[in-house]
């Protein structure tokens, strides 16, 4: 037999452009990897987030006078939440909602005057006051806001003479 028939394999320098190769072609492609799977998961942070800020708007939305507590949204002086910070959402553990309502109307504290139970009737101490009111979405343990919402409220706004 001769020598050439009973090699088989690869020769150290073979082995050695072949690494190199694959490496030069292996790191960029992981890198561009890297950073398409990075820009799904934010765009998916992005778009759950800005459905959970708009979750909240509809169910601020929703809310009108009544003898319900929950429901007397323009009896409720301060509707924002999580004062020491974000409060965390309900089935969603990697997302942190923030309200922050502020009165527009100069010198006022935007506190619904009515007397008595609230949606009964136009009292004649109501307040035409403004209230701004913000939605924020951040990932829990972040201060990176990945969705943000505002809106202006107002209640016996009387039109005409």
């Amino acid at each position: 037999m001769t020598r050439c028939a009973e090699q088989r394999g690869l020769t150290l320098v073979e082995l050695v452009i072949t690494i190199s190769l694959a490496g030069i072609i292996g790191v960029p492609a992981g890198i561009i990897l890297s950073r398409q799977l990075d820009s799904a998961l934010r765009a998916r942070d992005a778009s759950v987030a800005m459905s959970l800020a708009r979750q909240e708007m509809e169910r601020l939305d929703s809310l009108v006078d009544g003898s319900d507590p929950d429901t007397a949204f323009f009896c409720t002086t301060d509707l924002t939440l999580g004062t020491s910070g974000p409060t965390p959402i309900a089935g969603y553990p990697r997302y942190s909602l923030t309200r922050i309502v502020s009165c527009q109307t100069p010198s006022s504290s935007c506190a619904c005057s009515c007397s008595g139970a609230c949606g009964t009737g136009l009292p004649t101490n109501a307040r035409n006051d403004v209230k701004r009111i913000e939605v924020w979405i951040t990932r829990s343990g972040s201060s990176e806001v990945l969705a943000s919402l505002v809106t202006y409220r107002t209640k016996y706004v009387l039109f005409g003479p």
